[in-house]
């Protein structure tokens, strides 16, 4: 019987906005660059970036240079420099016009995040939050109002460990006195998220919101409405 469920953040409950956010910089810096091609250029380089960190206990300055390396990688990517120089200047200044840029920037839930919120709360199920952010993620999660629904919040960049360590789950089944066999993660990625959870033995449910995902091992959503209906359901996948 599942008991408890956690929630990835950006991509899952939050509409993202680092793709806007780099953008911006790049536009700012005579670098025009459509956004969807950003959003591609960070799903390629994600994965990487993930295996090497998820291994490194990292917090407070370490976590913000960890996020700096990743918009690196992602413009070196996007091939609009062969200057690693250049791409290490846009990523400091991605870095550095973070909070300014994205004030300009609605925080936004996607629809059907609140409602499923709401629906799961009503069930009496304990929600947490696991996700591969800054530390001061913490703010915008205050800024959206999620502890109304969620009581147990656990962030990479406070706790220094990132999915797919395990660690970082073992951290939210502690704050949330929940039991891994009894818990169903749900994000958006498949290498932090399905992997991760995996890894600390809970089972995963990847939020696949176009239907582009080519993971085919393991259980797939199309919308977190879908969720009521899935905790009932036995795993597959």
């Amino acid at each position: 019987m599942i008991r408890s469920v956690f929630f990835d953040l950006g991509g899952t409950l939050l509409i993202m906005r680092r793709d806007r956010v780099l953008q911006r910089v790049l536009q700012d810096e005579g670098y025009s660059v459509e956004l969807k091609r950003i959003r591609a250029s960070y799903e390629e380089m994600e994965p990487g970036w993930l295996e090497y960190y998820a291994g490194h206990h990292a917090t407070g300055s370490a976590a913000v240079e960890a996020y700096r390396r990743l918009n690196a990688l992602v413009i070196k990517n996007l091939g609009i420099t062969k200057s690693a120089k250049e791409a290490e200047r846009l990523s400091n200044l991605a870095r550095d016009r973070r909070e300014e840029i994205s004030s300009s920037i609605p925080v936004e839930l996607y629809p059907d995040a609140e409602p499923a919120l709401s629906k799961l709360t009503s069930l009496g199920l304990t929600l947490a939050l696991v996700s591969n952010a800054p530390p001061d993620t913490s703010q915008t999660v205050d800024e959206l109002g999620l502890s109304r629904y969620i009581k147990h919040i656990v962030i990479s960049g406070i706790v220094g460990y990132s999915k797919p360590n395990p660690q970082i789950f073992r951290i939210a089944l502690s704050r949330a006195s929940a039991n891994a066999k009894e818990t169903i993660h749900v994000g958006d990625v498949y290498a932090s998220d399905v992997v991760g959870a995996r890894n600390a033995g809970i089972r995963a449910v990847l939020l696949d919101r176009e239907g582009t995902s080519g993971a085919k091992d393991c259980e797939r959503i199309r919308s977190l409405a879908e969720l009521p209906t899935l905790l009932t359901a036995p795993a597959t996948g």
